[in-house]
């Protein structure tokens, strides 16, 4: 059994973050909650408490690096550096054509999905170097890696991807592996938003994946648990798809060699 850990979350007030500050509070590990919804950030909080977990809220703007740099700061103070840093903070995007896309919320995603993400590890990872190992879980999408109508959140994915991947082989001898998960559609608090507005179907969401359904956030928690366990201690630099098939089963459904009617059949 892994001993337990000092786990920091970012965007941990709802979605993705949310179910991995639960999945990591449930091994017994001290969870971080950081979140800039401070509402949500401390609910959650409450909640792992609530269930006799260890777990505290602290806010962070991962788009300010200096609240960023506070954050490590009262952490370290608190409970010591977190060995664990999983970087869930993220906006979406609603799609739209070059033309139409707002350069201010362009630079927002960006500011938040790629560069927070950067500027976190860049503070939690001399904790670990000091500690002689760490752990760190990127958050991927499968945008990252299709052609979406997407101009600032499919780029800014694809570069955390390339991310994780030079982390990976810089703090390697350091003791610290750097993964990611690609999650399929997730049905987090913010996607269902979307589908309740109409910008995005759940039915085509559905038949675009091999299973027919969409990921769970407990599902993707569940991969960011593996990748920082000791079942994993071989692997780094690791883009793990969590997509109910989404990646394989839209190219096989666009195969032009066999009538539509066989596809399933």
């Amino acid at each position: 059994m892994d001993s337990k850990r000092v786990v920091m979350v970012t965007g941990g007030g709802s979605g993705i973050g949310r179910a991995t500050a639960l999945r990591f509070a449930g091994e017994g590990d001290t969870v971080v909650v950081a979140d800039i919804n401070e509402e949500g950030g401390a609910a959650v909080a409450e909640e792992i408490t609530a269930g006799e977990g260890t777990a505290f809220f602290e806010y962070v703007d991962v788009a300010d690096d200096r609240s960023i740099s506070d954050l490590v700061e009262r952490v370290g103070g608190r409970c010591g550096p977190p060995s664990v840093l999983v970087n869930s903070a993220g906006l979406l995007q609603n799609p739209a054509r070059l033309v139409d896309l707002d350069v201010e919320e362009h630079d927002k995603i960006w500011a938040v999905n790629y560069r927070g993400t950067f500027m976190c590890c860049r503070g939690f990872v001399p904790g670990m170097i000091a500690m002689g190992e760490g752990w760190i879980v990127n958050i991927s999408s499968t945008s990252a890696v299709r052609v979406f109508p997407l101009l600032a959140y499919s780029p800014s994915k694809a570069a955390i991807d390339q991310l994780t991947s030079i982390l990976s082989a810089d703090l390697g001898p350091s003791g610290v592996r750097v993964n990611a998960v690609l999650p399929g559609y997730v049905r987090s608090e913010q996607m269902q938003l979307r589908i309740d507005q109409g910008f995005r179907d759940e039915e085509k969401m559905k038949a675009q994946s091999a299973l027919g359904r969409m990921v769970e956030p407990s599902e993707i928690a569940d991969g960011i648990h593996f990748l920082c366990s000791s079942a994993a201690k071989a692997i780094t630099g690791t883009i793990l798809p969590i997509d109910a098939g989404y990646l394989s089963s839209t190219s096989y459904q666009l195969y032009a060699g066999w009538p539509n009617d066989r596809i399933g059949g």
